[in-house]
């Protein structure tokens, strides 16, 4: 930014740009009372200056001054503001708000200015035109001022353009005031024309000066947000800093374009109107330029670095996830496949389930080299918040311009020190350059994500190991006792029944488990129609799968039956019956809440499907009241165009929300709530409704 300007917006102190520190209601009410008051000074002010304006005018036409005990009142009311003013500022500053330098500058400026309103008031109440000496040279009074305006130049900053057109005002009615005067016989003297000129051009100035220092203090608030902002892992909000920068980049960045390409615009038609402020337009034109240009280009950086953390807690997660389940194994291996007191049909059992097992750990090894892929890729954002321990490369994600240098984007340095906001850097030539800590990205790999992935690849290969370990046992054992073939024939028979059925029992259980995981996590709001239709095809293949094990299941059973009658009075009769019953418990639960799963996805697969034909529908009726330019004068016109838009669009979209079981009472009560906040934009946000709410059919 350039030298001349110092980024503030004067009489804005907001409580919301505080440190995170400071947050207490005090301090929040402290602010809201000096704006308040600062806010009636400057009214003060410009209502003390018009007025007394009117009565001059009515001074040099030979009448009565009408405002001058109101101005004087005004005046010392605001002198009283002023001094409860200074007292706020000194707490603010007491207190370390980031603004207090610039509320105490902002109060500075208002007393000079209602001191300058004092010496006019003196000025104009006491000027009286009678008691001007007759042999006063009007015509050299004149030429002197003029002499005095051609002489005073035009500031280069807001602030002393702000005294300049204090000063010129006064001024001016001085010049208006003497004109009258100037005899007949004088030639006419340019100096009214020339000050009202010079009058018009600092207006001009100050409006276009104003303008450029609030979009200057907007950019430098932007910039700050950013430089500040926890880009490291320790950040887990970024999921909400990404909808917020995705909805600016959509919604409001061709706004704010618009708003700095009309500055420029309007500065471009000063200049081709040879205003005598060149120098300082052409100062503000480029400061807006620089800060604008800087600001895409923090945005530039603001997405690489969002898509770095949403890759790194990506693979944090999947990591995670894969040594849970690699862990659940081993732990599995150890206590449920022991040979130990099993006999020959369990240990058939235990052999079938640890070849599905060793089939799915052969399809996890994608998922392992995958992540050891992946980890070559993850940035050491830890760095971000930790210092390497040595000079580290690091590679600039942006243009940008300071002090010491300038930083080309896709370019290489090597960081020297990251304790704070700034880095400092050095090129490929050794010299030092400090820039903002978000400009620049810390390279991949991640040394301690590529130590995980290799982590979870060696207990891949030792739980596959331990499985085929385990498997070679149990065979052995299985073969021992399959040789043994002690028992008698009776006994044999319930044990391969009770295997039969063992296998069946199996089948189901995991069957169970498949339905609960399809329930359990809720939809992905993003993706919330897609995945839950997803779900409700992965619904139908456990079906299918249900339908396959109920044939067997029954003949297993009838099996189990006829051999309970044949020998009823026996442990091992007992044995089967018990487990007969077990798995008919069994087979009775899945299907009870495979029923019940497809009851639930198939609602809420309906009721997606109409949330989004809804918010379609809605985003049509929001186009066209974007489309309309004017605000019509008549109430009664707004209140029907809010009545038609607003049964229009639900009545239309939202009826068979309103019919859709088990959703009737949560959706009949939002109608309910609209048709009485009159609100017809609202519901746009409107969460998922949960599958637990109450079924109650509203009243009409």
């Amino acid at each position: 930014m350039h030298s001349l300007f110092r980024k503030r917006n004067k009489g804005k102190y907001s409580p919301s740009v505080q440190k995170k520190s400071i947050s207490s209601k005090e301090l929040t009410e402290l602010i809201e009372r000096l704006q308040k008051n600062a806010d009636q000074v400057e009214k003060n002010i410009v209502e003390t200056d018009s007025r007394m304006q009117n009565d001059l005018h009515k001074i040099k036409a030979c009448q009565l001054a009408q405002y001058k005990e109101l101005t004087a009142q005004k005046l010392t009311e605001s002198d009283k503001l002023l001094y409860v003013l200074d007292g706020d500022a000194a707490i603010a500053r007491h207190m370390k708000h980031p603004q207090g330098d610039m509320i105490t500058e902002d109060i500075r400026q208002l007393k000079e200015r209602v001191a300058n309103l004092r010496v006019k008031h003196d000025q104009i109440y006491n000027f009286c035109l009678q008691h001007i000496e007759p042999q006063v040279n009007w015509s050299t009074v004149i030429e002197e001022k003029q002499d005095a305006l051609c002489g005073k130049g035009f500031g280069t900053d807001l602030p002393l353009v702000n005294s300049q057109v204090e000063e010129h005002n006064i001024f001016h009615n001085e010049v208006m005031a003497i004109g009258p005067h100037v005899t007949k016989e004088a030639p006419p003297s340019p100096s009214q024309a020339s000050s009202q000129q010079r009058q018009q051009d600092l207006n001009a100035l100050q409006d276009y000066m104003q303008r450029c220092t609030n979009k200057l203090y907007w950019l430098d608030q932007q910039a700050k947000d950013r430089t500040h902002y926890d880009w490291s892992d320790h950040n887990l909000d970024y999921p909400s800093r990404r909808r917020q920068y995705e909805n600016f980049i959509h919604r409001k960045l061709e706004e704010k374009e618009e708003a700095i390409n009309k500055l420029h615009a309007d500065g471009d038609q000063l200049l081709a109107q040879n205003h005598p402020g060149k120098n300082a337009i052409e100062a503000h034109i480029e400061a807006v330029h620089a800060d604008w240009k800087e600001y895409l280009n923090f945005l530039i950086c603001e997405e690489s670095h969002l898509k770095f953390m949403e890759d790194f807690h990506k693979f944090q997660k999947d990591a995670k996830d894969a040594q849970e389940l690699l862990k659940k194994v081993d732990t599995d291996l150890d206590q449920k496949y022991s040979p130990e007191f099993k006999d020959r049909y369990q240990l058939e059992s235990l052999l079938r389930e640890l070849d599905d097992q060793e089939k799915a750990l052969d399809k996890y090894d994608a998922v392992v080299r995958s992540l050891q892929e992946r980890s070559q890729h993850v940035l050491p954002l830890r760095h971000r918040r930790q210092p390497p321990p040595q000079p580290v490369p690091v590679e600039a994600l942006c243009e940008y311009e300071g002090e010491q240098g300038q930083i080309t984007r896709g370019a290489h340095y090597t960081l020297q020190k990251n304790s704070g906001d700034v880095w400092e850097v050095t090129d490929s030539t050794g010299d030092a350059i400090s820039a903002p800590g978000v400009c620049f990205m810390i390279p991949p790999p991640d040394a301690e994500a590529v130590a995980l992935a290799d982590q979870i690849a060696d207990s891949y290969v030792s739980v596959k190991e331990k499985t085929a370990n385990c498997k070679n046992i149990l065979q052995q054992r299985y073969e021992g006792l399959k040789a043994d073939s002690i028992g008698d024939a009776a006994s044999v028979q319930g044990r391969q029944l009770l295997a039969g059925l063992e296998k069946v029992h199996s089948d189901l259980d995991k069957l169970e488990k498949a339905i609960t995981a399809n329930l359990r996590p809720p939809l992905e709001q993003s993706r919330a129609v897609q995945d839950s239709t997803e779900r409700s095809k992965d619904l139908k293949n456990i079906t299918n799968e249900v339908r396959r094990i109920e044939p067997e299941k029954m003949r297993k059973i009838q099996e189990c039956e006829v051999f309970i009658e044949s020998v009823p009075n026996t442990g091992s009769a007992t044995l089967v019956k018990n487990k007969v019953e077990n798995t008919t418990k069994k087979y009775e639960r899945v299907v009870q809440l495979l029923s019940a799963a497809q009851e639930k996805v198939e609602v809420a697969t309906h009721l997606e499907k109409s949330l989004q034909q809804g918010r379609d529908l809605l985003s049509t009726y929001e186009n066209k009241l974007v489309t309309d330019d004017t605000v019509p004068e008549d109430v009664r016109v707004i209140d029907r165009k809010n009545e038609e838009l607003l049964v229009s669009a639900i009545s239309s979209q939202f009826s068979t929300l309103l019919m859709c079981s088990p959703y009737r009472n949560t959706f009949g009560e939002l109608w309910e709530l609209l048709l009485q906040s009159q609100t017809s934009m609202s519901f746009l946000t409107l969460p998922f409704c949960p599958p637990q709410a109450r079924i109650c059919v509203p009243h009409g």
